[in-house]
């Protein structure tokens, strides 16, 4: 209980107030005396077990508090012993003396020390800054002297193994965790020392040590060095050393690539093979034994499938790599031992060849399954000694396992989509792993003369006859060749049959050479013979190109068993390269000499090598037509008569391509537009507005996907402004088809789904000088549509760009009907949106309809003989049941249960809607009246440049018509009597009586003044019509009669007036028939109702209303 004791009285004594330097000094020596680590101390020969267990218990606390507590105080005046004493306590000397307990004190450090590189957080440890090039220093000498090998001593101190579970499970749960410390601190010291970095400003040197390549592989040699020492052991457990592969291969670290020694990044195979192949066969003069030969596979084996294959691909990659000296480079006409010794080594490593163990699911897996990673060229000579180490691999096995790896390489090498879709590289990859395997069995096999027979192989080389890569194409060709080489004996055959051969051979010579803008030719039928001939495809691999140096250097592989290869003495060839390992980058592989590539293997003994002489090739004749002579759109020459690929551009044309770029525009290579999913994609669709479909597709989708976004999270809030402005300054110059539809509905939706950032802005907006008549006339239906959605009111339909065609018996003939049709009926610019048909003037219309008939329907009541008439009728109510097109009472008709509102409108009505456009609009007027009474003052009419419009007639009756509709919707508000009403009604009489008279603009043109002022009287009307009407039905005017008497006996007194005027024919009635005429009229007539109404009300409370 001795180290229990003295840990204890520690760790209590660093939580006392900050002791002095002599005080500290002297506890943690009297410590590291009583821990036996002292330099001046003698351990004992053995440890209690519960000494060690006290160090794993009590030792983490003391470390904690000497880092955050008491070291921050003193680090910077600890001298040279003292600084040597406290880090005895995390990372002690390593000396056989007492190792055992310094083995525990570095594994206790493993878990400590690491939980202060993480970031800060709540309730975890911190480390200060004073402490940090200390902690550095720790971090470095802990990982420099105490590795993997030290931590598993300490972890699993039985030599003998662990016979008890209980014990077995908790050991393998402390490994686990020691693996996850050691194997972080890489990552870790990186991130923190960011961290400090940023915060400090400072640059902090990070030790070489603990950098990424260093760390690991000074940590796989452990690795290595532990695998030895067990492998040398009775029955040794290897679990949890193969769990550091494991946790290795998950970090990345297990790699097919080359390996490099200039790179950074860690690799676990790359230290790992020099030790490993000189302890597998160590040099004939070393005492050490070699490793057991099924020590490794034991290791390796049992790995999880994916990480076994990713193993075994990177061991074929690495094994290779440095087997091939560039100076004596693989020949293939002959077996070469640097390829039967790497066999060998992976034979050690991995096991025998047995059909369906792990080892050949993952070999196979590393030939088959990465189709479009397996490429070879001609002069890489390590992917070639790579598939002669996996064939070479695969004789081991006999052959049984030989025909099950044909049969695999087989059904891969005649898919059709394999043939279609693969590259060269890897076709040839394949290939030559094929031929191979072919060779391993005997000539004349019944089981190859079997598979030759399979429809699947013979139908494969139909795909590869018909691709148009002639390449390709004579990869099936040499597999055919040599396949019947090895099936079909060579007997004499008369000269009619070699006649035959000869002209088959020349029309599949013509078929290669096919071009593709001619006809292509099909070879000649001819009659089936009984028996089979071998195929002699003669001067079909003469010459360069097209893959004729491939096909011959494919050819001389065959026959060739690196088993059959001579090994000599040398020790040193064990290590395959890997004991000089250059320090500069890879060497890059050198095309092999053509003499060694046209060489022939022995076998088939009656095949003669290839003459290189190239083969002249005959002028083509093409016969034009005689106008086909002179036509100027002929097309390119081809560079090379056998592709049958589209020909390479020639300079000419892309000079002219660069000279005028339209031309280059390709459909197919244009990016296809997505339909957007989140807002900054509908933002940023609609930010380019130079390309029609981006602005279509946000366009299509946008309403839908601001709808969708209306509740999930702030997406649509933090971007509904940068939608709106976007939307805002979109025009139709593509023509899109319903643009003006799919545009408004977008507004209107942002303003239901986000009134409260989306409306204040566009009450803004409006009062600016750069959009148009239409912009401002879409922001206010966008206003007066959303407000109706959320206060839960009928939306009109969006406008539509045909009207109902009437009948002709509904219309007077040709002539009278150009003589009666007013203005009114047809505007005069249908682009300003101000049609009967828009969605303003439809919910308008229905609001004025309601007022006024409500009114007839009070009137009837009053009248003894209407009333009388009225409850006396019999019958059925008659109710329509077909509305017109694009009416407000269809779309009521056909409407869709609506969402319940992201905000009652009444709750913000007067803040975000209503209140801001009044506002603004005086604010508006009272500019624009100073700048008129001074050019006014200076002599010069000021005639409205750069007012935005606002004041424009057409402008002003939209402005109101939208205002009234607000009103409407916010009835319920609680600001409606006392500020929304006497301000709107302020303003609607104030336009009506004072609108000022101008000339016309430029773009007034056509239009009748009359009607212009008899458009803003008319809005006017309505405005004051729904203020009294809703007024009425809230309090019965009370408010108004009350507060604003003069008020409203101002409004009646200015309707009486226009009531009078109207009934008269005055100036205001001049061009107002057809589909309007006598609106104004009963208007006025319903504006002096109300006012009777609410004098005749409260007249007797001391309001005089005139009446």
């Amino acid at each position: 209980m001795a180290f229990e004791d003295t840990l204890k009285q520690l760790r209590d004594f660093l939580r006392l107030p900050t002791p002095s330097l002599e005080d500290l000094t002297f506890r943690i020596s009297s410590t590291l005396s009583t821990l036996h680590i002292h330099p001046t101390s003698l351990p004992p020969s053995s440890i209690p077990l519960t000494d060690l267990k006290a160090l794993a218990r009590y030792l983490p606390a003391v470390q904690n508090l000497l880092l955050q507590d008491v070291l921050p105080h003193f680090v910077s005046i600890l001298d040279d012993r003292n600084q040597e004493l406290v880090r005895e306590l995390f990372v002690p000397q390593k000396k056989v003396e007492g190792l055992e307990i310094r083995r525990n004190i570095a594994l206790v450090s493993y878990f400590t020390l690491p939980s202060y590189l993480n970031a800060p957080k709540q309730n975890y440890p911190t480390l200060p800054k004073p402490m940090r090039s200390f902690f550095i220093s720790l971090l470095d000498t802990l990982s420099t002297e105490f590795g993997l090998d030290d931590l598993y001593c300490t972890v699993f101190p039985n030599k003998e193994g662990i016979t008890k579970e209980g014990k077995d499970g908790v050991k393998i749960l402390q490994w686990e965790d020691a693996l996850r410390s050691i194997i972080g601190i890489p990552a870790k010291t990186g991130n923190a020392i960011g961290r400090w970095e940023l915060e400090e400003a400072v640059k902090i040197d990070v030790p070489v040590t603990l950098l990424s390549r260093p760390y690991f592989d000074r940590l796989v040699r452990h690795l290595e060095n532990l695998l030895y020492e067990m492998s040398q052991r009775p029955s040794p457990d290897v679990t949890p050393l193969r769990l550091v592969i494991e946790k290795l291969s998950n970090i990345g670290l297990l790699t097919s690539q080359s390996p490099n020694t200039s790179s950074r990044s860690p690799s676990l195979l790359f230290p790992l093979l020099p030790p490993l192949l000189s302890h597998l066969h160590p040099p004939s003069s070393s005492p050490s034994l070699p490793y057991p030969p099924t020590f490794l596979p034991s290791v390796f084996l049992p790995l999880p499938s994916s990480i076994l294959s990713a193993f075994i691909n990177a061991l074929t990659t690495h094994l290779s790599f440095y087997l091939i000296d560039p100076a004596n480079p693989l020949q293939p006409h002959k077996p070469d031992e640097r390829v039967k010794r790497a066999v060998q080594v992976f034979q050690s490593i991995i096991g025998n060849a047995e059909v369906g163990n792990e080892a050949w699911q993952a070999v196979v897996q590393s030939v088959v399954a990465k189709k479009g990673k397996s490429r070879m060229r001609l002069g890489e000579w390590r992917e070639q000694a790579r598939n002669r180490l996996i064939v070479g691999w695969i004789a081991q096995g006999g052959d049984v396992a030989v025909k099950a790896f044909i049969e695999i390489v087989v059904d891969t090498w005649t898919d059709p989509k394999y043939v279609k879709f693969s590259m060269f590289s890897e076709q040839f990859s394949l290939t030559h792993v094929l031929l191979l395997s072919l060779s391993l069995l005997p000539t004349y096999s019944p089981w190859l003369i079997q598979l030759s027979h399979r429809s699947r192989f013979i139908l494969a080389f139909q795909s590869y006859l018909s691709h148009p890569d002639p390449s390709i194409r004579r990869l099936g060709m040499v597999v055919g060749e040599i396949m019947s080489e090895l099936t079909i004996p060579d007997t004499e055959v008369d000269q009619s049959e070699k006649k035959k051969q000869e002209d088959e051979i020349e029309e599949l010579r013509k078929g290669l050479e096919v071009d593709e803008d001619n006809e292509d030719t099909k070879p000649k039928t001819t009659a089936t013979r009984s028996g089979s001939v071998r195929l002699k495809f003669k001067g079909m691999w003469d010459g360069n190109g097209d893959g004729r140096e491939e096909s011959r250097w494919l050819r001389g592989n065959v026959g060739i068993k690196d088993a059959n290869a001579l090994t000599g003495d040398d020790d040193e060839q064990w290590l395959l390269g890997w004991k000089d390992i250059p320090s500069s980058p890879t060497v890059e592989p050198q095309p092999v000499p053509e003499s060694s590539l046209g060489r022939r293997a022995t076998r088939p003994a009656n095949t003669k090598p290839a003459s290189p002489k190239p083969r002249e090739k005959k002028p083509k004749v093409v016969m034009l037509d005689p106008d086909q002579q002179d036509d100027p759109l002929s097309g390119y020459a081809s560079s090379s008569p056998s592709s049958s690929r589209a020909p390479s551009p020639t300079p000419e044309y892309l000079d002219e391509i660069a000279a005028d770029p339209s031309l280059g525009l390709d459909e197919a290579n244009k990016k296809k537009v997505t339909r957007p999913v989140y807002i900054p994609q509908l933002v940023a669709l609609l930010k380019e507005r130079d390309k029609p479909e981006n602005v279509e597709m946000g366009l299509s989708w946008g309403e839908g996907l601001v709808r969708a976004k209306r509740e999930f999270g702030t997406e649509l809030a933090e971007n509904a402004v940068g939608v709106t402005l976007m939307v805002l300054g979109l025009n139709d110059s593509f023509d899109i088809e319903n643009f003006e539809e799919k545009k408004q509905g977008l507004l209107n939706a942002l303003v239901a789904c986000a009134p409260k950032q989306v409306a204040p802005f566009l009450c803004e907006q409006y009062f600016n000088s750069q959009f148009s008549l239409q912009h401002k006339a879409s922001i206010l239906t966008a206003l007066a549509m959303g407000a109706r959605e959320l206060a839960g009111l009928s939306v009109p339909q969006t406008p539509r760009t045909t009207r109902s065609i009437d009948f002709p018996s509904k219309t007077l003939p040709p002539t009278l009907h150009s003589k009666y049709i007013s203005s009114a009926d047809v505007p005069s610019n249908p682009l300003l949106g101000y049609g009967p048909d828009d969605q303003l003037d439809q919910a308008i219309d229905g609001v004025r309809n309601l007022i006024l008939s409500k009114g007839a329907s009070k009137g009837e009541e009053t009248v003894p003989e209407l009333a009388r008439e009225k409850r006396l009728r019999v019958g059925e109510i008659r109710r329509p049941k077909v509305a017109p097109v694009n009416s407000l009472a269809s779309s009521q008709m056909g409407q869709l249960a609506r969402p319940p509102p992201v905000v009652a409108f009444k709750d913000i009505a007067a803040e975000i809607f209503i209140l801001p456009l009044i506002n603004r609009f005086w604010q508006h007027f009272q500019d624009s009246s100073i700048r008129e009474e001074r050019a006014v003052m200076l002599g010069a009419r000021y005639r409205a440049a750069g007012a935005g419009l606002v004041l424009f007639p057409m402008a002003m009756e939209k402005f109101m018509m939208a205002l009234a509709l607000m009103l409407d919707a916010a009835r319920y508000s609680p600001l409606w009597l006392s500020v929304i009403c006497p301000e709107a009604l302020e303003l609607a009489m104030t336009i009506g009586i004072r609108h000022p008279p101008r000339p016309l603009l430029s773009g007034e043109e056509g239009i009748d003044p009359s009607r212009a002022e008899a458009q803003v009287l008319s809005a006017a009307l309505e405005l004051t019509l729904v203020c009294l009407d809703v007024s009425v039905d809230l309090d019965g005017g009370r408010t108004l009669a009350m507060d604003k008497s003069a008020l409203v006996m101002a409004v009646g007194e200015w309707a009486s007036g226009v009531f009078k005027v109207e009934s008269e024919g005055g100036e205001v009635s001049v061009g107002q028939g057809g589909r309007i005429e006598g609106k104004i009229k009963a208007e006025a007539a319903g504006v002096v109702v109300k006012v009777g109404e609410i004098g005749e009300k409260w007249g007797r409370m001391g309001m005089d209303m005139g009446f």
